[in-house]
């Protein structure tokens, strides 16, 4: 028996389980490991909003001819919209201290999970291999600037890079291996001092750029290229949209991952709250500051950090900057894009693969899939990423409606680990859930392809979720009303329907 943060017991006892569907990594996180209070996701946030993709959004918005504080509105509207939806999600972890692919079992069935956290993990493995293939590219860039002879090794090289990338990229993913290796709390200790750092070297950097430059420069008062008509009528929305599905639409499905070891419900929520919004505008409105001065200073713009620090000339700043931005990745990859495969390939062999096997998988795939050749094809890269990301809003409103509405906010924990249980559906594949991702998909994908209809494409995020949650809850009440087969498997935990499985206790959690 354990207890969830809340006081509400969920045992899994070994009657319970079933080998093809648990190990001590997939079951109920135990309270002895609910450690990790609101600082904890508070600071977990603040190492997350420091990366390469956050710095140069802002400058890409201005590019396209918005003022810095239109920008700044676009990315605050995006983050307020997933910090309200990782809320809600969050709250599956922290109530019933399960992961993600197992709370999908219950909108996709014991073994149609499988399918969802596979699209999940193969997005979050692509990602981690280009995020620290450029992390690791701009460390080897500021390396050549504060160590004698480090661009000479680049004259040697293999499979299209040069040596001294290669020791880079080497001992970078060697520390995401040390991280992973002493498991979930090492993540949260790295997490504790890696958000609030980030933040201090940042505050240096500011202040020496606005000292040097002698205030913060003329971009923050440049005005937009465009009417303010044109920016909340044409571009506000598809910005947003844009913005969502580029950073943390992952996250806001996997962050049971993560919630399932808070001490409560609410130390998580504020967490987030604290973290994410409010550490994102300010580290959004601070590189916007950074790079206003280095215009001033230097007369050209630049949005990549990379080419911020080299603008400075300074090689103890590059030192600095390498460490930031190895820091900053390493602490947003981890929890997005490592945490995340590992449980779901582990959800797919439970009986061959724990969490730290799935996590050195992930990694080293992220590795093996050799992102800079990936990378050499920009627009094939994204592409594929993209469209594996518009999936995931489908799932999100699935899940979001199964959850809300169709359970009423409770879950039969031990039937999850079951298959003979409420969730079963159809041989461990529930067709509703399946079924109308499936519609959703091939509709969003169409809708791509045909003109007047790429508008629902470029709001794939939104349209996604709309429609995942609309057509997964019209069915699943049509289905649950019909009877049959599949009623048990839509029916909320502790009632009974005509095909409910009764023969045992409910522990699901009050709403």
């Amino acid at each position: 028996m354990t207890t969830t943060a809340d006081g509400c017991p969920v045992s899994l006892a070994a009657s319970d389980a079933d080998s093809s569907l648990t190990n001590p990594d997939l079951e109920p996180t135990p309270a002895a490991q609910r450690t990790w209070s609101w600082w904890h996701f508070a600071t977990l946030w603040m190492g997350m909003v420091h990366n390469i993709f956050n710095f140069t959004w802002v400058g890409g918005l201005v590019a396209l001819g918005m003022s810095v504080w239109q920008a700044l509105t676009v990315a605050l509207a995006g983050n307020l919209v997933q910090t309200f939806v990782i809320g809600l999600n969050g709250r599956i972890g922290a109530r019933f201290g399960i992961p993600f692919a197992v709370w999908a079992r219950s909108a996709f069935g014991t073994f149609g999970s499988n399918i969802v956290a596979l699209l999940r993990a193969v997005t979050a493995i692509g990602w981690f291999g280009v995020q620290s293939y450029l992390a690791a590219t701009a460390c080897n860039l500021l390396l050549d600037n504060v160590v004698p002879g480090w661009g000479s090794l680049g004259r040697t090289g293999w499979l299209g890079m040069p040596a001294n990338l290669w020791i880079t990229m080497v001992i970078y993913w060697a520390f995401n291996f040390l991280i992973v290796r002493h498991g979930m709390d090492a993540v949260r200790r790295f997490e504790t001092w890696a958000g609030p750092m980030v933040f201090v070297v940042m505050a240096v950097l500011l202040i020496w750029a606005v000292s040097r430059a002698g205030g913060t420069g003329t971009l923050l008062t440049a005005p937009s290229a465009h009417s303010t008509h044109w920016f909340w009528t044409v571009a506000f929305g598809p910005a947003v949209a844009t913005y969502i599905a580029g950073s943390w639409s992952t996250t806001v499905l996997n962050i049971p991952d993560l919630t399932r070891f808070a001490r409560s419900n609410r130390g998580q929520f504020w967490g987030t709250m604290v973290g994410l919004p409010i550490a994102s505008l300010l580290y959004f409105s601070m590189a916007a500051v950074i790079v206003s001065t280095v215009k001033e200073l230097y007369g050209k713009t630049y949005w990549n950090p990379t080419d911020v620090l080299g603008a400075f000339g300074n090689p103890v700043l590059s030192a600095v900057g390498a460490l930031l931005l190895a820091t900053a990745t390493i602490s947003v990859n981890i929890p997005a894009n490592v945490i995340s495969p590992a449980y779901d390939l582990t959800n797919l062999l439970p009986g061959m693969l724990t969490f730290r096997r799935g996590a050195y998988i992930s990694i080293a795939a992220g590795f093996v899939c050799m992102p800079w050749k990936l990378m050499a094809s920009s627009q094939t890269l994204f592409s594929v990423l993209d469209n594996l990301g518009a999936v995931l809003g489908p799932v999100t409103g699935i899940l979001l409606a199964d959850f809300l509405v169709l359970r009423r906010r409770t879950l039969d924990v031990p039937a999850l680990y079951r298959r003979s249980g409420r969730y079963r559906a159809w041989a461990g594949f529930n067709p509703v859930g399946l079924g109308v991702l499936a519609a959703v998909v091939a509709f969003l994908f169409t809708a791509q392809a045909v003109a007047p209809l790429h508008w629902v494409f470029t709001y794939a995020w939104f349209t996604g979720v709309a429609l995942g949650f609309l057509l997964h809850l019209a069915v699943g009440l049509a289905c649950r009303t019909a009877g049959g087969p599949l009623a048990a498997a839509l029916t909320p935990a502790g009632t009974t329907g005509a095909d409910a499985d009764t023969s045992r206790p409910r522990e699901a959690l009050p709403a």
